[in-house]
């Protein structure tokens, strides 16, 4: 049954249906082979045959009645599975709609939209009588969850009473063709099979199954591959990131929570059902195994609750002992994937005390490929470990010998792990549920009884109070409990006064919060012993939010008392106003802050409404309060000074009256004209950069690699390059590689063009490796100091070093003296010229590390330029040495990129 009174559209068909199921292989082997070329149709001569798209489990499985509910094939057209199909978003959906209308067994709700406004599914299969329940199994859930107030005797009975809450995913990596064609099938088994297994899965479970995480993607991935299929570059992905924003990285927004599909999920995951066992689908299988499933490889990371380990170890080796009964070869544990990092879907469950597993399948095609037996290697290098791919081990028991790989063969794969997942769910039902209060009371125990007891983020001793908020709302949208005090407290030998946010660690997932809260210490790892070290899976090993977000916080150790308001989302600061009061009479003008991020997206609304605006080149104070150099001025005390106190009180922003001009410069604005490079290679550092800049209300203009080939730049006055090799730049993919139009980067005329514009007045801004593009193409007086530096004596992945600013350098207004910056295997800059290079920022000169892990730092990085600023002509480059904006987490270094956005600098400007 659905949620909601929508009707059900008729399902759209693929082309070709109505042939008969044995007819579409045989055409579409034949429309293969007349598009290979001789020496490939000689090969495809000498291999087996393609035995064609199997029987799939589920739908026909022999243990299901005659049911008046549908198989996926009915509706969508086609069996999911079959070579060079896949089902779009539609199709999906449509077949989704008709299952719930049409089974007792199945609900399915609308949780939120995505961020280009398509429906978020989320679908409950149970038992009819579970259902009619579904409140009283949440609110089990949730008690057993939170663990307070609940003693030994009422959660043993409660466990007795509940459902095991199982979430199963798909769709998250858009490329990952597989995920999602295998939910129909599984949804379809779960709601009609009336096999012995499955009617107590359906008794002891309720199943989440959150058939499409990323729906935008899923509809840019199935059209580009409806495109290229059965031609070269069938195996090819998508030219564009396959989400509005982040693509690949929407799997790395889990402890931020930043778009729209991720705050959705959470609030379900983290908020609202809480469910034990977390399964999220992949298909990244390492060649040629066929499926990565736990136990993991090490680290761990140590704010895990062991048993979570246990209970992701007992999972995976009951999904594992499931593949060797059905007799399906490939199935590998412990490489590669760890459990050190907080923040990835099938992470961020292990510090709130939830088994999050992680599949990664093996083939993530539509089309067929075959993989000859004498080129199957010998071993695979993950990490430190070196794995024989052709004899048996512990942790690869039966290796695969090579031969077709299908689609099909994927979809079997992810539904196999799915069944072992609900089975094992199934079979331990009151022991999850009992497992998450112990986990959930050791943790409340383990606050109240030892350091840390709490955390406080002062509401205003921050340079910054809006992002003092929203660490706040990060800690909420993740669960946590965050309280307000409701009068002023003592606590770390301080009076705190009423109004601060106290997190208190005694909570069930106090795992999560100190994680985000304090530094992490990354293991020293080798690749072999006395070797380089072993990167971390995802290259992260540090990302502590107080320093990223320059929030300023506080770890009280000592118990204290305070009475506490819970908290469910921080409001704006307040807006004060300095000077007098709004309504005193006609005053010359008014300032905000430009040390608040928030100023911009003011800024930018003001602009727009053709507001003028200034910025102040020195400090200026009025009324008791002072701002900083940068700050935003607005003359006039009418329809100028209503619109900025609109805005201010929008976003909580304070507001320095001025009665006369301020005694310092100030430089006249205009509403910025940016461009972003957006190349055919997908690259997620621009789609975030995209999405801060919108969240800001900057409005930037695409340039693709032809804009610069055909010299089409004079629309724009600042051109922001993010994070991507000057190789890449340069020439993009390789001709032959992908369709010609994706094919090339700006080449050696469009760098010429650039170099031109530049020099004539424009401002170039790049993120870490693009800085090495601009030095060679603009012939910049810089050099990348960190490319000589061997790895063995020099390595920072994904941690947050100590960075100093001249904040009385335009490029860095609003900045503090010293932050943290992320460095993720980044730049330091050497100065070639100091006539036309200006430092903005530094790494600091010792104790560079602040959380995650470095060597060599102090030696080869202390004191090195960060950022630069370089004169070119009438123009200017600003090459930031690492990414100031990543992912959306450091908060604290926005500004380094925004100022120049709003022509900030200490070199002319166009």
């Amino acid at each position: 049954m659905t949620r909601s009174s929508a009707d059900v559209p008729a399902p759209a068909l693929p082309p070709g249906r109505g042939l008969t199921a044995a007819l579409v292989p045989v055409l579409l082997l034949a429309g293969l082979l007349l598009l290979l070329p001789a020496q490939g149709l000689a090969a495809l001569q000498d291999r087996p045959p393609n035995p064609g798209t199997p029987a799939l489990v589920g739908p026909q499985a022999p243990d299901a009645e005659p049911s008046t509910v549908p198989p996926p094939a009915d509706v969508i057209g086609f069996e999911l599975g079959s070579d060079y199909m896949l089902a779009d978003l539609d199709q999906l959906y449509d077949y989704y709609r008709v299952l719930a209308d049409a089974s007792p067994r199945v609900e399915m709700e609308e949780i939120g939209q995505s961020v280009r406004g398509e429906p978020l599914y989320l679908l409950y299969i149970s038992s009819e009588e579970n259902l009619a329940q579904l409140d009283r199994w949440q609110e089990i859930a949730e008690r057993m969850a939170r663990a307070r107030d609940l003693s030994e005797e009422e959660a043993r009975e409660l466990a007795r009473e509940g459902r095991a809450i199982v979430w199963i995913d798909a769709g998250i990596h858009s490329a990952e063709v597989a995920t999602p064609q295998h939910g129909p099938l599984l949804a379809h088994h779960m709601a009609t099979s009336e096999s012995e297994e499955v009617r107590r899965i359906r008794d002891d479970v309720v199943m989440l199954l959150m058939p499409m995480i990323n729906p935008d993607g899923h509809r840019i991935m199935v059209d580009w591959y409806r495109d290229v299929a059965r031609t070269p570059f069938e195996f090819t992905n998508t030219p564009e990131v396959w989400h509005e924003y982040v693509g690949h990285d929407l799997n790395r927004d889990w402890f931020m929570i930043r778009q729209e599909e991720t705050r959705h999920i959470a609030h379900q995951l983290y908020e609202r059902w809480y469910p034990q066992i977390v399964f999220n689908h992949h298909q990244h299988s390492p060649f040629p195994t066929r499926i990565f499933i736990p136990p993991f490889a090490d680290p761990l990371n140590p704010h895990i609750d062991p048993q979570v380990v246990r209970g992701v170890n007992l999972v995976g080796e009951h999904m594992g002992k499931r593949f060797e009964e059905e007799g399906r070869p490939g199935v590998v544990t412990g490489i590669t994937f760890t459990m050190w990092w907080n923040g990835g879907m099938r992470t961020a469950p292990y510090f709130h005390n939830q088994v999050g597993l992680l599949s990664e399948v093996a083939h993530r095609y539509a089309s067929p490929r075959y993989h000859d037996p004498e080129e199957i290697p010998e071993s695979i290098r993950a990490g430190s470990r070196e794995l024989s791919m052709t004899e048996p081990s512990i942790h690869y028991s039966n290796p695969w010998e090579g031969g077709w790989a299908r689609l099909a063969d994927a979809v079997e794969y992810h539904f196999v792990a799915s069944m072992g997942a609900l089975d094992i769910g199934s079979r331990l039902r009151e022991d999850w549920l009992m497992g998450k209060w112990q986990m959930g009371q050791r943790q409340i125990r383990a606050g109240e009884e030892g350091g840390p007891f709490a955390f406080l983020i002062p509401r205003n001793d921050q340079l910054d109070r809006g992002e003092a908020v929203e660490l706040v709302n990060v800690l909420r949208r993740g669960g946590v409990e965050v309280h307000e005090a409701l009068a002023s407290f003592r606590a770390g030998g301080e009076t705190w006064p009423a109004g601060t946010w106290v997190a208190p660690a005694g909570q069930a997932f106090r795992a999560h919060l100190r994680d985000l809260m304090e530094p992490q210490e990354h293991p020293r790892r080798e690749l072999y012993p006395g070797g380089p070290p072993e990167p971390p899976y995802g290259g992260l090993a540090g990302w502590t939010l107080p320093m990223q977000m320059a929030v300023n916080t506080v770890r009280i150790d000592e118990p204290f008392q305070v009475e506490l308001e819970p908290v469910e989302r921080a409001g704006v600061p307040e807006s004060r106003v300095f000077g007098g009061e709004e309504a005193d009479g006609d005053a010359w003008g008014w300032a905000i802050s430009g040390e608040r991020n928030a100023s911009r997206t003011a800024v930018n609304a003001l602009l727009d409404a053709g507001v003028g605006v200034d910025r102040a080149a020195g400090r200026i104070g009025a009324g008791g309060g002072e701002f900083a150099e940068g700050a935003f001025v607005i003359r006039g005390d009418g329809q100028a000074a209503s619109a900025l106190h609109e805005e201010a009180e929008r976003l909580g922003l304070d507001r320095m009256r001025l009665d006369r001009a301020p005694d310092v410069e100030l430089q006249p604005m205009e509403a910025p004209r940016i461009g972003l490079y957006m190349p055919w290679t997908g690259n997620m550092d621009e789609g975030w950069t995209r999405y801060i800049l919108h969240e800001h209300g900057f409005r930037p203009d695409t340039l693709r690699n032809r804009h610069f080939t055909d010299g089409e730049l004079d629309h724009v006055d600042v051109i922001v390059m993010t994070d991507q090799g000057a190789g890449s730049i340069l020439a993009g993919h390789r001709p032959g590689t992908m369709p010609e139009a994706y094919t090339g980067g700006l080449g050696e005329e469009g760098a010429q063009n650039l170099r031109a514009w530049v020099e004539a007045g424009g401002t170039l801004v790049t993120f870490d490796a693009a800085g090495d593009f601009a030095i060679s193409a603009l012939e910049l007086p810089v050099a990348n100091a960190a490319a000589e530096w061997d790895r063995a004596d020099f390595f920072v992945p994904g941690s947050l070093v100590r960075a100093t600013f001249d904040w009385s350098h335009p490029v860095a207004w609003g900045m503090p003296d010293e932050t943290a910056v992320f460095f993720q295997n980044s730049r330091a800059w050497e100065v070639l010229d100091e006539e036309r290079v200006a430092v903005v920022g530094r790494y600091a000169s010792r104790n560079l590390l602040m959380s995650g892990w470095e060597l060599g730092a102090d030696e080869h990085l202390a004191g090195r330029p960060a950022v630069v600023e370089v004169v070119a002509g009438e123009g200017r480059a600003v090459l930031i040495g690492f990414r100031p904006q990543f992912r959306a987490w450091p908060t604290g270094t926005y500004k380094l990129f925004l100022n120049p956005l709003h022509g900030a600098g200490g070199a002319p400007s166009r």
